[in-house]
């Protein structure tokens, strides 16, 4: 079934909740107080099938100055809007507030009702009629259909039911392929039941027994059973007025303003960068003032800091950063209205362009550059600056979701696009962008000549010790870096080198390459440590013995140095010793060799490692080269 979400909107005591009623049959005052004083004090909810089949849900909304907060907790989720201006009083102070309000909420279509027809002649209506569509030119409502419907006696409902079937005929545009968002205007205890949530899904689908999330505390809660419209289903999915029974948390622990969400996916704001207007006729917005946040139906203190100009003045926009001293939850391109705190009042509106971004200098080039790239929604130009942001540890689709605003089919073409032209990668299941991964290519380079600059008798930096400064340094795309990097620089022996680099010994390394060389080969399997080397040779040895090591002409066991052809001398004896005897001790190594304990276990060891042999207790038996050949 299609459906859609439909508020009221209007002065107070101009027939919005009579309205509901007469259209649906369902009383939208549910509060005791509300019944007594024939006010709407907070939101109401009905709802009806529309003859083309569209369900609609209402959500009516209290007209009250002083209930303003209330009104815009329910006017976020509207996908059309009733205008209700009272026949015989025409518009009034709120009647302009609130359609200020729904145009910063970016509402896209509504209908004009003039409510107590009744009570006027028709000359009367038709100078209202004229003073409505005047008041209405050059915002969203501009052309809507005005209906003149009477509550009392039933006079208009038949038509205004047809022009509203018109109106939503193509129900609610709200993502269903996005992560889960609903924020939350009512949550209560129901016995035998627990705790209900209420609000308007703004994108995602939920089933029951859904894992999600209670942001901003993050707490995980399960759905035990969900409603929509009084009726018990399975699923409901973007653009629905829902209820949903939650286990995992208290209806205390749940509050207006929270949101439901798919877990991890939605981010927890504490500052917004923005647009944002002033309404004519409102006062100048200064750098530093403490204002009033409405996102969602979030409502959260905060304090403005101008990005651009000492002040906004009345009918202008521009940019600013909003601090928030609550977490809200926020994504890029939400629309949010902004009140003053004393008096109340509706300052302007805007919508939201980064989320928790760094603070910003006033004035900045670079910065106003940025967000007017935001502002001006090019899927492209957004996915390139959100990509850069997040540099060599790229981000996940989802991610991308949440921090572009794009609808996952438009980020899907965008991502194949960028991938097309080169500009960003699919690494695992991250993107990143060419950018970030040059730079760390740049660096990589840049650290490998430092290396052959300070150790230039090495052949190059070993593999080991490479490939840890690479995932250090690229995360996630260290493998697509290797790939880009095989050209630029060589591995090879163990090593990994920059093409032009070449071993360089001065001539005193030289000269104690060549003495240590002769040293071991003298030594025998009596190898000297490097200690031993050094404090006989001088300085000149540590580099002598390293260019040894790194050529594979030495070789080093538990701190002794070996020359390699001594070793292979020892391995061809072990080797005729197992195949005659099956098996080695310690001790009858040592006695073959002629040597002592402290050599011959750093050896047995090597051959350990190597798979010469293998330890069995305490001997050792042929290992897997000597089974293999």
């Amino acid at each position: 079934m299609r459906t859609a979400v439909v508020g009221t909107a209007g002065h107070v005591d101009h027939g919005k909740s009579a309205l509901v009623l007469a259209l649906t049959g369902i009383e939208p005052d549910r509060l005791e107080e509300e019944k007594r004083r024939g006010m709407t004090i907070d939101l109401g909810f009905a709802h009806m099938d529309l003859p083309s089949g569209v369900r609609v849900g209402f959500v009516d909304v209290p007209g009250h100055e002083r209930l303003i907060h209330n009104m815009l907790a329910g006017a976020a989720g509207f996908d059309a809007v009733i205008l209700v201006v009272a026949a015989d009083e025409g518009v009034m102070p709120q009647t302009r507030e609130h359609l200020a309000i729904l145009q910063f909420l970016r509402i896209p279509k509504g209908v004009v009702v003039l409510t107590k027809r009744d009570l006027v002649d028709d000359a009367w209506l038709e100078l209202v009629e004229e003073d409505v569509r005047e008041f209405v030119r050059g915002t969203f409502l501009e052309g809507a259909p005005i209906v003149a419907v009477s509550s009392k006696t039933g006079e208009g409902l038949p038509e205004l039911i047809r022009v509203l079937d018109r109106v939503v005929a193509e129900g609610s545009s709200r993502p269903t392929d996005g992560p889960v968002r609903m924020p939350v205007d009512r949550s209560f205890h129901v016995s035998g039941f627990g705790t209900v949530v209420t609000g308007t899904l703004w994108s995602g689908r939920i089933r029951v027994d859904d894992e999600l999330e209670i942001l901003p505390q993050a707490r995980a809660v399960r759905v035990r059973g969900i409603q929509s419209h009084g009726e018990s289903v399975q699923e409901v999915r973007a653009g629905q007025r829902v209820a949903l029974n939650l286990l995992g948390i208290s209806k205390e622990e749940v509050r207006r303003g929270d949101a439901v969400a798919s877990p991890g996916l939605l981010e927890v704001a504490m500052s917004l960068d923005v647009w944002l207007q002033i309404l004519p006729g409102a006062p100048p917005l200064r750098h530093g003032e403490r204002i009033r946040v409405y996102l969602g139906t979030a409502e959260a203190t905060g304090r403005i800091a101008l990005l651009e100009e000492a002040a906004i003045r009345p009918g202008e926009r521009g940019f600013a950063q909003i601090r928030l001293e609550e977490p809200i939850v926020a994504v890029r391109t939400d629309p949010f209205v902004i009140r003053r705190l004393s008096p109340p009042l509706t300052w302007g509106g805007g919508e939201v362009l980064d989320v928790n971004p760094p603070r910003h200098r006033r004035a900045d080039p670079a910065v106003r550059a940025r967000l007017q790239t935001l502002e001006a929604k090019d899927p492209a130009a957004v996915l390139n600056l959100v990509l850069q942001g997040a540099r060599i540890q790229g981000a996940t689709f989802l991610e991308l979701v949440r921090r572009t605003g794009l609808r996952e089919s438009v980020l899907r073409e965008e991502l194949a696009r960028a991938e097309q032209e080169g500009w960003a990668f699919g690494v695992r299941d991250r993107w990143v962008h060419v950018q970030a991964v040059r730079e760390v290519e740049v660096r990589l380079v840049d650290a490998l000549s430092a290396y052959h600059r300070t150790r230039p008798w090495r052949r190059g930096m070993p593999v080991g010790e490479w490939w840890t400064l690479v995932r250090l340094l690229a995360g996630p795309a260290s493998e697509l870096v290797r790939e880009r990097l095989r050209d630029r620089i060589l591995e090879e022996g163990g090593f990994v080198r920059l093409p032009e680099h070449r071993p360089r010994l001065t001539e005193a390394e030289a000269a104690a390459r060549a003495q240590v060389r002769s040293w071991l080969e003298r030594a025998g399997l009596e190898g000297p440590s490097r200690a031993e080397v050094a404090s006989t040779l001088g300085r000149a040895a540590e580099v002598a013995v390293q260019s040894l090591l790194d050529d594979g002409e030495v070789v080093e066991l538990r701190g002794l140095l070996y020359s390699a052809k001594a070793l292979e001398r020892v391995e061809r004896v072990v080797a005729e010793a197992l195949r005659t005897r099956g098996e080695l001790t310690v001790a009858a190594l040592r006695d073959l060799l002629g040597t002592s304990r402290k050599y011959v276990l750093p050896l047995l060891e090597h051959f350990d490692t190597v798979g010469l042999t293998r330890r069995q207790g305490d001997v050792r038996v042929p290992g897997p080269r000597m089974v293999q050949g």
